[in-house]
């Protein structure tokens, strides 16, 4: 298009919005505060949607720390679970060592007992 077309489009348009808005100044208002309710509801619109993702951001925090304290909580326990099962480990293992010394001795004192030994203490 050529500047000048554009120009006399340009003012054709101008001329009719013109001439639409000032046969009805009532309307004009009229729409005015349409638009501007229109701007004020979509202001109280975006407010509470920021309410909203504050709201669910302030719950997924609390999700998290929940989790955090029940990871913790587990991780305690299983350490709790872990020092019994070595303590009863060791108890055992103690309890073993004290059975095979005993019975060391025992074949000790009879193997000496079969070659008639004058100490058959172990």
């Amino acid at each position: 298009m050529t500047f000048i077309k554009k120009l006399s489009s340009s003012l054709i348009i101008f001329i009719a919005v013109f001439g639409l808005t000032a046969c009805s100044e009532d309307k004009a208002e009229t729409a005015g505060e349409k638009v501007d309710q229109m701007v004020h509801d979509a202001g109280n619109a975006a407010e509470d949607a920021g309410d909203k993702i504050g709201d669910m951001a302030d719950d997924a925090g609390n999700a998290i720390e929940e989790a955090g304290e029940k990871v913790a909580d587990m991780a305690s326990d299983a350490g709790d679970k872990l020092s019994e099962m070595k303590n009863d480990a060791s108890s055992k293992l103690g309890d073993m060592k004290k059975d095979a010394g005993n019975a060391i001795e025992d074949a000790c004192e009879k193997v000496k007992e079969g070659v008639n030994a004058e100490d058959d203490d172990c």
